[in-house]
């Protein structure tokens, strides 16, 4: 058993000092620690699979994070860990717990299957893993091995804590709630009736108002391929599975990187499947993130079958969860004048710009790996 603080000051030497995931009782004093150190910073996410999406907009933004959560939510991080960690070959240092660890103590049922097959499921995704170090002399070197391969091959590594691995800590902090001012907000609509543009019309009026020296987070499916096809640019990050991680990967990086706008471009089938990170958004208040919903209400990318949008009143979802301007908006004229507001404020906006379905007949793809998108966007991020 080691303390807390052995493993965390050890860490700092290395640069890590951005943590993020879900709590596990397992990893409460090591979550306590983080929290209390003024030299560490930890953001709570309501999913272990935007734990790991965020931790990737970190590394564009030119940090090395550290994502831990219970072994019971390792399958939320399957689908970012192998299409978005994988595909675009962004590294991070994960934490999982072993709850249920077979010839453990015993533990409650739902961790007993996930228990047997942790380590299990980590081979499967060719991620290479170590036990957490359980004595002070093996630290350095397991942090030295993960480092390593985290630099050389741009991948996850995974630490696998049992129980008993840290001695307890109890949390000092006394964080005072905090409540959105939602109140403060208003729901301004810009629009005339109906909607106006395809997406690729949409993405045309974003870019062109917004500028070119922005950070654009386009969503899985056919944003990310139309706005390549609009004009391929290294300011651009084209998400290739992970749906629904847009904008964690947006707040990561704003995490990390406050001088330069972030414009996350969502879409209402991809924002749906993981809406719990609005409430992220409005709890951080980024003052340089900017995110656009472009709702057409069907599924675009798998043959428009209908998404729940037109039930759903996401503008006022915004306002609940804390934004600070709040726009809706079907056409260009709407569209423009809410971008240039929000261009120059220093606080955190959303658009749900209404669009029309449908694309372009002969839609290509990206010419640029995943990997290299990646990249090129973290050296254009690190240029300003």
């Amino acid at each position: 058993m080691i303390e807390s603080s052995e493993f965390l000051n050890a860490c700092k030497t290395q640069g890590l000092n951005l943590f993020t995931g879900t709590p596990c009782s397992y990893l409460k004093p090591f979550i306590n620690f983080v929290i209390d150190d003024p030299e560490l910073e930890f953001i709570g996410t309501t999913n272990e699979g935007d734990a790991v999406a965020l931790a990737s907009g970190a590394w564009l933004g030119g940090k090395l994070s550290v994502v831990m959560f219970q072994n019971s939510g390792l399958g939320n991080a399957v689908n970012p860990l192998t299409s978005l960690s994988y595909t675009s070959q962004i590294p991070l240092l994960g934490i999982t717990t072993l709850r249920g660890e077979p010839g453990g103590k015993k533990d409650e049922p739902q961790h007993e299957l996930m228990g047997q097959i942790t380590t299990e499921m980590l081979n499967l995704m060719k991620i290479p893993w170590a036990y957490f170090p359980e004595k002070s002399e093996e630290i350095d070197s397991t942090l030295k091995t993960a480092m390593t391969y985290m630099t050389e091959k741009r991948m996850p590594y995974f630490l696998v804590m049992r129980d008993g691995s840290v001695n307890t800590y109890e949390l000092k902090s006394k964080g005072a709630r905090q409540n959105p001012k939602t109140y403060q907000t208003e729901i301004k609509k810009l629009t005339s009736g109906e909607p106006k543009l395809i997406r690729t019309e949409a993405l045309k009026v974003l870019r062109d108002t917004f500028g070119p020296n922005a950070a654009y987070i386009a969503t899985t499916g056919k944003t990310g391929r139309e706005l390549f096809e609009v004009g391929d640019t290294e300011n651009q990050f084209y998400m290739v599975g992970s749906m629904g991680c847009a904008l964690p990967i947006g707040l990561g990086l704003v995490a990390v990187k406050e001088k330069i706008k972030v414009c996350v471009i969502d879409g209402d089938g991809a924002l749906m499947m993981r809406m719990g990170n609005m409430a992220l958004a409005g709890q951080m208040q980024p003052q340089n993130l900017v995110h656009v919903l472009l709702d057409n209400a069907v599924h675009d990318s798998t043959g428009g079958q209908k998404t729940l949008s037109e039930a759903i009143d996401f503008a006022l979802i915004a306002k609940a969860c804390g934004y600070q301007h709040i726009f809706e908006v079907d056409d260009e004229k709407g569209a423009v004048e809410a971008l240039k507001f929000l261009n120059e404020k220093k606080e955190l906006g959303f658009i749900r710009f209404l669009i029309k379905k449908g694309s372009p007949e002969k839609l290509g793809r990206p010419t640029v790996t995943p990997a290299q998108v990646a990249e090129r966007l973290k050296n254009f991020i690190a240029s300003k």
